[in-house]
């Protein structure tokens, strides 16, 4: 393709992106993002991220970012969502310039299209303003950047953009290390290919050097940034429970073995049709790696890499929650794609161009069904309610949600309305829930520092929630079971005002 047919094509990916993800920016907040969205405002308010409230195993990356989208359209529900719309679009284009400068046109155009289809699933949270969503660009750029360096033979003092696109990953999360493990094998790789000519030290440690200065120091800044506030303590806290968190069996799937067992299963079941296809393309892109001879081949295991990378990536964490899995959509999208224009080229040389087209047709049309067929349901109920022939609250229970999201999230959303109708601004609440986005649509500050009840007893007794100036704490019995100490102290100093789906509402007695 021309750079005229480029533009074409990113304006035609921009509108794809732009209606595929439209209906999601009605939806409230599934409680990730919720929670996302109370720590961040707290920072436009003055507070200092790991201070009074503290977000367990998460760096500050995607804290920032939804500053970011507070502070570009307003501090809103709707601003993550809508920061997110060019993050998408810019990631989906470097899925297209991966397949058309390193496989073909073809692998290009339809991986761009599989990751922005895939990656919306209404199965996967995809519809939501997820870390993983985020977290993808930078991953993806990472890869990209890593392969052009290496195929360019660029001077090793380049490999320090590396380092820091892949520090940003990993202020994203710990274990988004993609870019920087790709890169690094890749290097060895080519020190390997290139023994007899090269000393090996020679070829590995000066790119690798520098690679690692352009890690360091953006992570050395932030590490500095919160010691110089006296919160060093408070920062590694992250890591603390971050280890606990991802070696806890408290797992969706927890017979499934790590770290691709849950991936796979959780694809298999958002899009059975791309993960095959993207099994096969891997395969067919590691063979082609082998032997490990010239610029193309080595090309192709990175790729590989790349693939078996990110599904590690979205394995390797606790709870095994499904959008983690939104981390193999960019190569599985491009690996899929790849297989797809393979099936192209070997059916239009044993047959003909009509039947190679048919072929691909059908290919493309299978993974295109299965959205479709999994998401009818919210994007029938989105149309209905925009036509006016339903209302939101249909169209947001006219679906099957998942973890957080869909009714749950609707429920959250009233709660936080219903409490913030009947307190003010200095009382306090506390969420005996999951469902944690209430504390941003109430305005409402918890009495603890860690809002996840699963942490609560990280950094002090749970009796702390029962504070005096908590007026409400919001309960789910069967989410949180109904500890001895918590029914104690609701039956002390509360009373059941209301419910709200299966949540129990309690309200302070007047003294």
């Amino acid at each position: 393709m021309n750079k005229k047919q480029n533009w074409m094509f990113l304006f035609l990916l921009t509108i794809f992106i732009v209606i595929v993800r439209l209906p999601g920016l009605d939806e409230p907040l599934d409680n990730d993002s919720g929670a996302n969205a109370f720590f961040s405002r707290q920072m436009l308010r003055g507070e200092i991220l790991y201070d009074k409230y503290h977000p367990t195993h998460h760096l500050p990356g995607i804290y920032y970012t939804f500053v970011a989208a507070f502070k570009l359209f307003g501090d809103t529900p709707i601003a993550p969502k809508l920061f997110l719309l060019p993050w998408m679009l810019l990631c989906a284009w470097l899925v297209y310039r991966m397949g058309q400068l390193y496989l073909n046109d073809l692998s290009g155009i339809l991986g761009a299209v599989f990751f922005i289809l895939v990656s919306s699933q209404v199965s996967m949270k995809g519809t939501t303003a997820e870390m993983e969503q985020f977290a993808n660009l930078p991953l993806t750029a990472g890869v990209f950047l890593s392969i052009s360096l290496l195929r360019s033979r660029a001077q090793a003092w380049k490999y320090i953009w590396v380092g820091l696109i892949g520090a940003i990953c990993m202020l994203y999360k710990v274990t988004f290390i993609a870019p920087l493990a790709v890169v690094g094998l890749a290097i060895f790789a080519m020190a390997w290919m290139e023994r007899g000519k090269i000393t090996f030290l020679k070829t590995a440690i000066p790119p690798l050097a520098w690679m690692f200065i352009g890690f360091v120091i953006p992570v050395a800044a932030v590490g500095y940034y919160f010691a110089s506030l006296g919160l060093w303590e408070r920062f590694i806290l992250v890591f603390r429970i971050g280890f606990a968190y991802v070696q806890t069996s408290n797992s969706m799937f927890p017979y499934l073995p790590p770290p691709f067992g849950f991936p796979l299963v959780w694809m298999a079941v958002s899009n059975v049709a791309l993960l095959m296809f993207g099994l096969i393309g891997v395969y067919r892109c590691a063979r082609h790696s082998f032997p490990l001879h010239g610029i193309e081949p080595l090309t192709n295991f990175m790729l590989s890499l790349w693939f078996v990378i990110s599904f590690a990536e979205a394995g390797l964490r606790g709870g095994g929650w499904e959008h983690y899995a939104l981390l193999v959509v960019p190569p599985l999208s491009l690996m899929g794609a790849y297989e797809i224009s393979v099936a192209y080229k070997r059916w239009k040389i044993q047959g003909s161009e009509k039947k190679a087209r048919i072929g691909v047709s059908i290919m493309t049309a299978l993974v295109v069904l299965i959205f479709v067929v999994l998401d009818y349901d919210f994007y029938s109920h989105y149309v209905a309610y925009k036509l006016g022939s339903i209302s939101r609250d249909d169209f947001i229970l006219g679906y099957t949600g998942t973890s957080g999201t869909g009714p749950h999230a609707l429920n959250a959303e009233k709660i936080g309305y219903y409490i913030q109708a009947h307190t003010t601004p200095d009382d306090l609440i506390y969420l005996a829930t999951p469902y944690v986005q209430s504390y941003y649509y109430a305005d409402r500050n918890p009495p603890v520092d860690m809002i996840w009840p699963v942490y609560l007893f990280v950094t002090g007794s749970g009796e702390r929630i029962f504070d005096p100036r908590v007026q409400y704490i919001v309960f789910d019995p069967e989410k949180e079971g109904r500890p001895r100490w918590l029914i104690d102290g609701l039956k002390r100093y509360f009373y059941l005002e209301t419910m709200f789906g299966d949540q129990e509402i309690y309200h302070r007695i007047s003294q």
